[in-house]
């Protein structure tokens, strides 16, 4: 099995007495001794990137079975991810989240009666020296990855846990402000790096190429190139706060199936946890709404049952809202719709670059190594990255996912920017 090059050491502080200042703190035992302890790479390529993560399997004093961590923090080594993160942004808005928000939205659900369950456990965080995070280790309750994205079971039940977020910042607003401070969405770092940037610009021209040779879709090519950077102004935009949209909410603000946990028993789906709070942002559901579609939602749902999740969406909102005792004027389903074709030039951008990754397994377009080896994707060389993506835009599923909607798109108006 592969893992992330920066995962296969683990850095030198990670080490017994770490452990042990992790433990004493999580199970508030002053003498708690750390036994023996090993560390692995916590997760395989493509499974997340705004972070470094190692679990560790620990055994202690305080406990004859071992325990298992996961340990988040920054990259050691010198590259993009490192450059994206070094300002502290996301992990500082994680630990808000993890610490303040989401505790007391979990709170507000059960003061109702509703015991969803929002988030894996923090058990301990720090910034200095360095930024980390430790959480329990969610697969010692069942919990595992999926490997392609979601059904309709599975979407609303993704659908439902947003409405109830959604519905608990909304009631949650005034007591906790400091929501509106997170303002940095994912469109705002790739913005801010322009290697990062580039990348993705380099996957709208792809598109433009690519849609030239297709019958019925040339003339979309220019219009396509025509927007290489105007979209990705335009989608941090949509991140931004607006004040003239008909709701606000906090948004998870990166809502994709590698973002998510899976728990079945006997084959039955018993629950979905979402992970990575780094990318929160306040504003407009649609950021949430759109991106979930998108990144979560497989294509043959997404075709199908668009409307139904929206409307399904709106009704699990509303009924939080009146649950929650919310006082204020409860948005339309018709207002929600508004908003999502407001922001509907999210809709093509992740459709021109997120969409066709969906299509293929990673190791298709990448070599990754087999023989436990770490992987690391070079940013630097973006024709060489280009012509591994370029498979993605090829392979039939998303010719045919294209083919059918760039014309609903275009005529949305979600293709031209001015």
């Amino acid at each position: 099995m592969a893992f992330n090059k920066d995962e296969m050491k683990a850095p030198s502080w990670m080490n017994r007495s770490f452990f042990e200042k992790v433990l004493r703190h999580s199970e508030r035992n002053s003498t708690l001794a750390v036994e023996e302890f090993r560390i692995l790479p916590g997760t395989k390529p493509g499974d997340h990137f705004a972070s470094v993560i190692f679990r560790a399997i620990v055994r202690h004093s305080g406990s004859a079975e071992e325990v298992s961590l996961i340990v988040k923090t920054l990259p050691a080594e010198d590259g993009l991810k490192k450059d994206i993160l070094k300002d502290g942004y996301v992990f500082e808005t994680e630990t808000l989240m993890y610490t303040t928000i989401v505790p007391a939205m979990q709170q507000l659900l059960q003061s109702v009666g509703d015991h969803t369950v929002l988030g894996a456990r923090l058990l301990y965080h720090e910034k200095d020296p360095i930024w980390v995070m430790v959480f329990e280790d969610i697969t010692k309750h069942g919990f595992e990855m999926k490997s392609q994205q979601l059904d309709l079971e599975e979407s609303k039940i993704i659908f439902a846990k947003l409405a109830r977020w959604h519905a608990a910042s909304m009631s949650l607003i005034e007591t906790h402000p400091e929501m509106k401070t997170l303002n940095k969405g994912v469109y705002t770092l790739f913005e801010e790096n322009h290697q990062f940037l580039q990348m993705w610009q380099s996957n709208i021209m792809q598109l433009s190429a690519i849609v030239k040779e297709l019958p019925g879709l040339e003339q979309y090519s220019d219009r396509i190139a025509n927007v290489k950077e105007k979209i990705f102004k335009r989608a941090s935009a949509i991140y931004s706060y607006d004040p003239t949209s008909y709701v606000h909410v906090l948004n998870h603000g990166d809502c994709h199936f590698k973002n998510m946990m899976f728990k079945r028993t006997d084959g039955k789906l018993d629950d979905i946890m979402l992970l990575d709070f780094q990318l929160s942002v306040w504003g407009t559901p649609a950021i949430d709404l759109i991106y979930a579609m998108y990144n979560s939602v497989s294509i043959d749902t997404r075709e199908q049952y668009r409307d139904e999740l929206i409307h399904f969406y709106h009704a699990e909102l509303v009924g939080c809202l009146k649950k929650f005792g919310y006082l204020r004027k409860f948005p339309s389903l018709l207002e929600i719709n508004l908003e999502i074709l407001k922001c509907g030039h999210l809709e093509f951008l992740l459709a021109a670059t997120f969409v066709p990754f969906m299509c293929v397994d990673i190791k298709e377009v990448m070599e990754i190594p087999e023989n436990g080896e770490g992987f690391e994707m070079d940013f630097a060389d973006i024709d060489k990255m280009m012509e591994s993506f370029r498979q993605c835009f090829l392979t039939p599923v998303y010719v045919a996912y294209i083919t059918k909607n760039l014309p609903k798109f275009a005529n949305k108006g979600m293709v031209d920017l001015e």
